[in-house]
């Protein structure tokens, strides 16, 4: 099975989608940001090259530039 991401701008055009769907026979489900960014870490790791691990230094270095949550 195939799958279409469409990202709306407002709730009403979510709905207007989520009817249209449903009316065409469609299985519909809304996406939260939580989700979107599960699917995008997944593919990331999928696409991991293991060759290209970087070395503990590396990592610490990189996680020293992220700005931190408040």
């Amino acid at each position: 099975m195939e799958s279409i991401l469409i990202h709306t701008e407002n709730k009403a055009e979510l709905e207007l989608l989520k009817e249209i769907a449903s009316k065409m026979g469609f299985k519909s489900e809304v996406l939260s940001t939580s989700d979107k960014e599960d699917i995008g870490l997944a593919k990331a790791i999928e696409e991991n090259n293991p060759s290209d691990l970087m070395t503990f230094e590396e990592g610490m270095a990189f996680y020293k530039t992220l700005k931190k949550a408040d």
